[in-house]
């Protein structure tokens, strides 16, 4: 089965940028209100985050896994 991670994409509408977020279930929401499509992309880079799976998490904290 494929992994299936949310997407954030900058979007224009009108003067400013949002920050299009599509979530795994196929839900749509519009976050921010930029100034520049650089801006918008920046939230994006420092959010990169969300676009995670919880097993893309956890296989990034192996080292912090528990051991028995």
């Amino acid at each position: 089965m494929a992994k299936v991670h949310t997407v954030l994409l900058p979007m224009q509408q009108g003067d400013i940028w949002r920050v299009q977020i599509v979530w795994p279930n196929g839900s749509v929401h519009y976050f921010g209100s930029f100034k520049s499509r650089k801006e918008a992309i920046r939230w994006i880079t420092t959010h990169a985050w969300l676009t995670k799976t919880v097993s893309d998490k956890l296989s990034t904290n192996d080292k912090d896994a528990p051991t028995e």
